[in-house]
């Protein structure tokens, strides 16, 4: 147990840290930042019905829309005042019911507390029916819930068990469905609703199980010494295939952003026998971003799978039986999503027509014939969902438009929902011009692929490079598909209206470029390579006759962050301040918070190299830091530990750096309240405004 007065002095100290945050500077309005948002769209399976989340300011909003009309109607709403936000959704299958949970977890059930409310937040599962006026029914704790294939019963997980409430008795009682079954990973109902197949994770390895309901055991199919993942049944229930990937040395240090080698299984249920039908050696899975498009069944007797064995992440397909793999997408692009249209067709987000943007298109699995669908004003596509009936749902975003939903009907073409900010009210426009994708080369000849903000005016004007995280995301000249850099986009917009030209870089180590660009020599902690192309779109601004070479910032979130942290500190003639938003700062520290990401790790930093891995660190370098900085942080941070910026903050006021500090207590990496990105927004514009002469 904690001393009572550690606690208080820990607790004065965030105070006084909040105390010392800048004043807002009261002409930056955050208005802009209320535009609405959808995301986790949903398909009901065998009904013509769809639901979506839409986040706009401090509420979320469940929407729902049925054929044949599709009307959308708003079934609940929620606020983040004490935040517990409505976190996911799920549909049944018939279309009739929505599952949501409510406030944001990590590590299972942990949650965060950004209200500081002296109960902690729990997360709760609700369910409501799909029709405007249904009043929502607390479930009770847990999260992750789901519907069985029948659409009777609505499953989650709640400590260690899988739990279950039959929904079509009136005052059913819940009850527990699978001891520890909250451990299945990527769980399969087979076709009769009476078993689960799932992924067991042993530490380095991996087994797939089968939970027949109300038994007392459960079945292992596949054992070995290899990681598996991505178990789909065949449509006729007969087969299933899965992922295999190498097994975990326990005296290697691994780096978990890495690619690696992969193959394809099969395995017959009814005798038992697998088979691997596709591998090959060279690093294949680097994964799209939704983890289903990476193995998918089109037809009994045909399977896609996503690899990037030739150095892009392209779709393939191949005979259950195994045999040659025929290509689907051309290489030079990267599939981004896909989503299974029944008849061996699947719907395709990609950016093969231009590598800047994202396209949607229809791909025979069997004869790779491509049909594109026109989406002439959209630039970004993300969240497909399908349902058997013959209809298709995605969100998409353009430069003045944030992500939102549309809905297809695949047999005739039409669109028959297709939303706008207008319909939530939202009236807020850009004033400067829409961004432009550019490119410049890096000290060792990369190209490096960017956005260009400009102001209305004339120059000069101070200017900003702006670096996102991850580091595996691509940024465009839109509104993005995550909420968070959405929000840094739109903030991108104002930015320019301020007076600022501010260029977006994607660096080496992000996504949507091939795996060269994304896996680069020297990266992270290896060398810090990225930071060439962060530099250089320094020096790019520089010599551009609208920017004032003096009076250059630059400013980012998580890996943004941390590029924050390695401008500053190894150019500080170039960068004259900058905003470091849960930077990681020493590649050689590992976080001792349990439950942690933990960055060094995660990366695979080696202990035994720790001269590199430190002068590949911001930590390295604070010796020639001299710019001002304004640190900005979640306490309850679970990505990037909070201990990262109180330590680098305390070495450059050691060293006389001006440091300004935002800390938000219970905050996570995301920030789970609206409010905290109105006073990230106001905390940097002043602070730009005050160190480059901007906002006027």
């Amino acid at each position: 147990m904690k001393r009572a007065g550690w606690a208080a002095a820990t607790a004065l100290s965030l105070t006084l840290g909040l105390l010392a945050a800048p004043a807002l500077a009261a002409e930056a309005s955050s208005a802009f930042m209320d535009f609405p948002m959808a995301n986790q769209v949903v398909a009901a399976k065998t009904a013509p019905a769809f639901a979506w989340l839409v986040r706009q300011g401090d509420e979320t909003r469940i929407m729902f829309a049925a054929g044949p009309d599709f009307k959308k109607a708003e079934l609940f709403h929620r606020d983040d005042h004490d935040g517990q936000p409505i976190s996911s959704i799920a549909i049944s299958p018939d279309g009739r019911f929505i599952a949501f949970t409510t406030t944001d977890t990590f590590g299972g059930e942990q949650t965060y507390n950004p209200a500081g409310l002296v109960e902690p937040p729990v997360p709760t599962v609700w369910l409501i029916e799909a029709r405007a006026g249904a009043a929502p029914r607390k479930v009770g704790p847990g999260v992750g819930p789901d519907f069985t294939p029948d659409s009777s019963r609505l499953i989650w997980r709640h400590e260690r068990n899988l739990r279950e409430l039959n929904i079509t008795e009136q005052n059913a009682a819940d009850r527990v469905l699978a001891l520890g079954g909250a451990g299945f990973g990527d769980p399969v109902w087979t076709r009769d609703g009476k078993s689960l197949i799932f992924v067991s994770g042993r530490g380095g390895y991996d087994f797939i199980g089968k939970y027949t309901i109300g038994a007392d055991r459960i079945d292992w199919l596949v054992t070995g010494v290899e990681r598996l993942a991505g178990p789909t049944l065949s449509p006729d229930g007969s087969k299933l295939a899965y992922v295999r990937l190498p097994g975990r040395e326990h005296t290697k240090v691994y780096d978990y952003t890495q690619s690696e080698p992969m193959a394809v299984a099969v395995l017959d249920l009814a005798s038992g026998q697998s088979k691997t039908i596709w591998s090959t050696k060279a690093e294949a899975v680097g994964g799209p971003q939704d983890g289903d498009s990476t193995l998918r069944w089109v037809g009994d007797d045909r399977l896609a799978f996503a690899s990037e064995h030739d150095g892009f992440l392209r779709l393939y397909s191949v005979s259950a039986s195994g045999g040659e793999a025929k290509a689907l997408t051309p290489t030079g692009c990267e599939i981004a999503e896909t989503e299974d249209l029944g008849s061996g067709r699947l719907a395709v987000i990609d950016n093969c027509k231009d590598i800047e943007q994202r396209q949607l298109g229809f791909i025979d699995a069997r004869s790779g014939a491509r049909t594109a669908v026109p989406t002439p004003k959209d630039i970004v596509l993300a969240d497909i969902a399908s349902s058997q009936t013959g209809y298709l749902a995605y969100a998409a975003a353009n430069a003045d438009n944030p992500l939102l939903v549309r809905i297809v009907d695949l047999k005739s073409g039409r669109t028959v929902l297709s939303e706008s900010a207008a319909d939530y009210g939202y009236k807020e426009q850009f004033k400067t011009p829409a961004p432009t994708s550019v490119t410049y080369k890096a000290e060792d000849g990369l190209l490096v692929h960017a956005q260009l903000f400009e102001p209305a005016t004339k120059g000069p004007h101070p200017a900003l490079v702006y670096v996102h995280g991850g580091p595996s995301r691509q940024m465009f000249p839109s509104f993005h598909y995550m909420g968070y850099y959405a929000n840094d986009y739109a903030a991108n917009r104002k930015l320019a209206e301020r007076g600022y030209v501010v260029l977006s870089v994607n660096y080496r180590t992000g996504i949507g470029y091939g795996r060269a660009y994304r896996e680069p020599e020297g990266r992270v902690w290896r060398g810090a390579s990225e930071y060439r192309d962060v530099i250089a779109g320094g020096r790019f601004l520089q010599a551009r006759p609208e920017v004032d070479p003096q009076r250059i910032g630059i400013w980012g979130g998580s890996y943004g962050g941390l590029q924050t942290g390695q401008a500053l500190a190894r150019n500080s003639d170039v960068f004259k301040a900058g905003v470091a938003l849960h930077g990681v700062f020493d590649w050689s520290w590992p976080s001792k918070r349990p439950g942690h990401l933990n960055p060094s790790v995660f990366f695979g930093a080696d202990p035994e190299q720790k001269k590199l891995v430190v002068d590949s660190s911001p930590i390295g370098h604070v010796d020639t830091w001299t710019s001002p900085v304004l640190f900005i942080q979640g306490d309850q941070d679970m990505n990037v530990d909070a201990l990262e910026t109180v330590d680098l903050a305390q070495k450059l006021r050691d060293k006389g750096v001006e440091v300004e500090d935002l800390v938000f207590p219970g905050e996570a990496h995301d920030f789970v309240r609206h409010s905290a990105w109105v006073r990230i927004w106001g905390a940097t514009t002043d602070f730009f405004d005050r160190h480059l002469g901007g906002g006027k």
